[in-house]
């Protein structure tokens, strides 16, 4: 497939222009999925001006720290007239699980604040899984159930409701579909946004493939997350597609068709079990990469919004 035709032509021009060999089209490439995840329209959001019922002022609290180490914080995002009916929704960053960092996303949470006047968000960071640090997945599902509970013991603070979402790109919409479908024991989490994060970790063919966008095998960033290599019974324990029940929170998803990091079918696979086992879904799909473009991140969130609702009232 030519590289260039999937851009628009002013795109198109550029390659054309800079005569790039392929190594230097990748790092375009990645930079015009980059720019095309962080922009957005104001124009095009659909906004809601609800509010709550108090006198409270809009209020933004940054690096909440919720343990020792020096990524366990969160910043807080409190709309004005907030009160105990407001919801809140929790969002989790990308990276390969040992990357990133939730300045990443605070494209969505500017979205956000744009479209659903009257909810908290909680963006947080969370320790990056490390062989050296011995950080893998028990560990960062610690430190969402340590942030879920900062959240819940402040609700009176914060003047929040304990209904929370939560949502997560790409390695983050796995944790967040994961910790939601296994890990919700006090039943704060009603609702789950999964945008073009892995469903299945216990995927060997995934697993033992060279992913040029990563950079290296798979297997090997899955193997720093989980701890261990490959091993059916415990890459299914960590997998959101293997805990799905008749009991698992309504869940919306996106992906792009043209992924080459995540594999598609991992999110048609998801939806399927969803619906099978009788747990309302949304599906989504765009023609994009790991990465959606700034009227498909508007369309990301105003379909997020009008599906969260249904469930935070």
């Amino acid at each position: 497939m030519n590289v260039i035709s999937l851009f628009s032509l002013k795109e198109q021009k550029l390659l054309q222009k800079l005569k790039m060999n392929f190594k230097y089209q990748v790092k375009l490439l990645f930079f015009l999925i980059i720019t095309g995840l962080f922009s957005c329209t104001k124009s095009q959001i659909k906004k809601d001006d609800s509010t709550g019922t108090s006198n409270l002022k809009e209020s933004t609290i940054l690096n909440i720290s919720y343990g020792k180490h020096t990524q366990q914080t969160y910043d807080i995002y409190l709309p004005a007239h907030r009160d105990s009916n407001t919801a809140a929704i929790l969002l989790l960053h990308g990276g390969a699980w040992k990357a990133g960092d939730k300045a990443d996303v605070n494209n969505y949470v500017t979205l956000i604040k744009n479209t659903w006047k009257n909810v908290a968000i909680a963006n947080m960071n969370y320790r990056l899984a490390s062989n050296a640090n011995n950080i893998h997945h028990n560990e960062i599902m610690d430190d969402i159930k340590l942030v879920v509970s900062h959240l819940v013991n402040n609700k009176n603070n914060y003047n929040v409701s304990t209904k929370l979402g939560i949502m997560g790109t790409s390695a983050g919409g796995h944790l967040a579909m994961i910790y939601a479908y296994k890990y919700n024991y006090q039943n704060n989490i009603k609702c789950i946004g999964n945008i073009f994060g892995p469903s299945n970790l216990n995927d060997w063919s995934w697993y033992n493939s060279y992913n040029l966008w990563l950079g290296g095998k798979v297997g090997d960033f899955i193997t720093e997350y989980v701890g261990q290599s490959w091993d059916t019974t415990v890459y299914k324990s960590v997998s959101p597609i293997w805990n799905i029940s008749s009991q698992s929170q309504p869940t919306i998803i996106f992906h792009g068709n043209l992924d080459p990091i995540v594999p598609l079918y991992q999110s048609q696979h998801l939806s399927d079990k969803l619906n099978k086992s009788g747990v309302t879904r949304q599906y989504n799909e765009y023609v994009a990469f790991h990465g959606f473009d700034e009227n498909q991140n508007i369309d990301v969130v105003n379909k997020l919004v009008a599906f969260f609702k249904t469930y935070l009232k």
